[in-house]
């Protein structure tokens, strides 16, 4: 059994955002119907951990998600938290004009 990553949102979880959307350990039994084990978001919301059917609609969703979270998941982890440390530092030091 493989992860099934796509773009989409479940409409009461999610809010507004488009997410990279992951079955995980899932198989499909039929076009756009899987069993997976976990469903879960790169951004760390949790959809559903126990196994499951879930049935994929298509809602119109983008190329790549507009969750800005799911959107680094491209950038490496050390890097992500030195990027998060500066802006960080950023905000707790007063600005001189």
């Amino acid at each position: 059994m493989a992860d099934v990553r796509f773009v989409g949102k479940a409409m009461d979880d999610l809010a507004d955002d488009w997410h990279w959307v992951v079955l995980r350990g899932a198989e499909e039994l039929e076009p756009r119907l899987y069993l997976t084990g976990r469903v879960d978001t790169v951004c760390g919301i949790l959809i559903s951990d126990r196994p499951r059917r879930v049935r994929l609609f298509d809602m119109g969703a983008p190329d790549t998600p507009t969750c800005p979270r799911c959107n680094a998941d491209g950038i490496p982890p050390g890097l992500l938290a030195d990027v998060r440390e500066a802006l960080e530092q950023a905000e707790r030091t007063p600005a001189e004009v």
